[in-house]
C-alpha cells in the first residue's frame, strides 16, 4: 500500500516536473521568437547582427559608463537577462531527463538551443522582425544553462541525503 502511494507521488512528482518544463520552453519561444511586431518586408540593418564575442555587451557597459549613465540599466538587463533565461533549462532539464544529467550533455544542449533560436532571429529579420542577432546571447545563454546545472546538482544532492 506504501509502495504504490509513493509511485503515485513519484509520477505525479515527474508529470508536475515536465509540464513545468514545457511552459518554460513556451515562454522561452514567445520571449526571443515571437516578435514584439512586424515591419513590412525589410532588408537586414547589418548593426542589430554581432559575431565578436563580448564585443557588443564591453561596448555597451563602457558607453553607459563613460556617456549615457542611463544605458547601464539596458546592458544589465541584456547581460543578466540572457543569463537567467537558461538558468530553468540547466536545473529543469537533467530533473526531467537522465541523459541531461552530465554537465557536457546538458551545455550542449544550451548552445544548440541559444545557436538555435539566434539563427531562428536572423532569418526573421527578413520578414521585418527589430530583433538583434547577437553571439553574446549564446554565449550568456550557455553560462545560464551552466549556472542552474550547478543549482541542479546541489538540489540532487540534498534530495539524495
Amino acid at each position: 500500500m506504501l509502495s504504490a502511494a509513493l509511485k503515485t507521488s513519484s509520477q505525479f512528482k515527474r508529470r508536475l516536473l515536465l509540464a513545468t518544463f514545457v511552459v518554460y520552453i513556451a515562454m522561452i519561444a514567445a520571449l526571443t521568437i515571437v516578435p514584439t511586431h512586424l515591419e513590412r518586408l525589410r532588408t537586414v540593418d547589418p548593426d542589430h547582427i554581432n559575431l565578436m564575442p563580448l564585443q557588443y555587451s564591453f561596448k555597451c557597459f563602457e558607453l553607459a559608463r563613460k556617456r549615457h549613465p542611463d544605458l547601464m540599466g539596458f546592458c544589465l538587463r541584456n547581460t543578466f537577462g540572457n543569463i537567467l533565461l537558461f538558468v530553468p533549462l540547466g536545473i529543469l532539464l537533467p530533473f526531467v531527463s537522465w541523459r541531461f544529467q552530465s554537465l557536457k550533455r546538458l551545455l550542449l544542449l544550451a548552445l544548440c538551443a541559444s545557436l538555435m533560436i539566434e539563427t531562428i532571429q536572423f532569418v526573421m529579420r527578413f520578414v521585418g522582425s527589430p530583433r538583434a542577432v547577437d553571439i553574446d546571447d549564446v554565449i550568456f545563454n550557455t553560462l545560464g544553462a551552466c549556472v542552474g546545472f550547478v543549482i541542479y546538482g546541489s538540489a540532487a544532492k540534498g534530495e539524495r541525503a
